[in-house]
């Protein structure tokens, strides 16, 4: 039962992670399609949330769009497109599986050096008063 709550979440990440790109790097599905070996109908699919692609086939569309599988992934940014708090909220309720207690969450950000820098610092500490409880 939980599969099916969260399934369609993570393709519609998928799908606004893709379209994301595709405007990014000014391509046409058609485009996507062909650079990653796909029907354009499949291509459509995928992008409109509807499609069930493998991880070869995600990889394939990273490639394609020149970006890490991860990126397409991830939650986007927020303000993006077809993302809501909704779905947001549903990917919270999956990050409970970590087992993060309460004051503790998960997050992924395009930041700068030196933030990351710090974020690393942070990462490091939290890590280490985890495993001190």
């Amino acid at each position: 039962m939980r599969k099916k709550e969260t399934e369609p979440v993570y393709r519609k990440v998928l799908a606004i992670n893709i379209n994301r790109f595709l405007a990014l790097r000014r391509l046409k599905k058609k485009d996507l399609a062909e650079n990653a070996g796909l029907s354009v109908s499949f291509v459509s699919d995928v992008t409109a949330g509807k499609g069930n692609p493998s991880l070869e086939t995600i990889a394939a569309i990273a490639n394609a769009l020149e970006v890490p599988l991860v990126a397409l992934l991830e939650p986007p940014p927020i303000g993006t497109d077809g993302w809501d708090a909704s779905l947001a909220d549903t990917l919270s309720k999956e990050d409970k599986k970590l087992g993060l207690p309460p004051g503790y969450k998960r997050v992924s950000a395009i930041v700068t050096d030196h933030q990351a820098f710090q974020i690393a610092q942070w990462h490091k500490a939290a890590h280490a008063k985890l495993r001190r409880s």
